[in-house]
């Protein structure tokens, strides 16, 4: 097996969607399947066993759902990347997600390549927020958490244009890559880009983007 090989917990409450997606997975070589679980109480018991990479959660699930579970995982200091599908493309829940701290927002009707490729660029460092729900946010005003927090200090082009990089879902080899940076000048540009912005970390830049209009 490849030191590559990306280490997946599964969480869904429909064992017939939970099969599906598993006999999905099952297809890619560099994607293993470390454990599987109904709900995100029962996920948060196999971490005790298991190291994954990535955690693949349906949102709404009884017992403990995807926001749930990412807000757990938070208050244990465990910084696993959580990728949520869901059935609606509804703005609020996407908001919802975002704000909570998940990497990744999923339909489940998106195709199975969209799927996989999003794992990957989540474990990779990136995020994986559809370009169609991100479009509609703009569009639509929705309040926010950052309703009370003071205008941000101006990005230079540079900065801003990491931003947008940022946005599109790019890791931060990519973007270097892109911008014929070093992965070092990269990082220290998005250091500056969430310091200026007064965030946390790629999600809620990007939520702090839209907000402000800035992508």
């Amino acid at each position: 097996m490849s030191d590559d090989t990306i280490k997946l917990l599964l969480v869904e409450d429909q064992q017939l969607v939970r099969e599906g997606l598993k006999g999905l997975l099952a297809l890619h070589d560099d994607i293993r399947l470390v454990g599987e679980a109904s709900d995100g109480a029962e996920a948060l018991e196999l971490l005790a066993r298991e190291q994954p990479d990535v955690i693949l959660s349906d949102m709404r699930m009884p017992r403990l759902d995807g926001i749930g579970l990412i807000r757990a995982l938070a208050a244990r200091a465990l910084k696993i990347p959580v990728v949520l599908l869901t059935t609606f493309d509804d703005a609020s829940a996407f908001d919802e997600a975002v704000r909570a701290g998940a990497r990744g927002f999923l339909l489940k009707a998106i195709s199975p390549d969209t799927l996989v490729q999003a794992l990957r660029d989540v474990v990779g460092g990136s995020t994986a927020l559809r370009p169609l729900l991100t479009e509609r946010m703009e569009r639509a005003p929705v309040e926010r958490a950052f309703a009370a927090t003071p205008e941000p200090e101006p990005l230079s082009p540079k900065e801003l244009q990491v931003l947008r990089l940022v946005a599109s879902g790019r890791s931060n080899t990519e973007i270097a890559a892109l911008l014929g940076n070093s992965e070092g000048v990269i990082k220290n540009h998005c250091s500056a880009v969430f310091a200026k912005m007064g965030v946390r970390d790629r999600t809620q830049a990007v939520l702090r983007a839209i907000d402000l209009g800035w992508i």
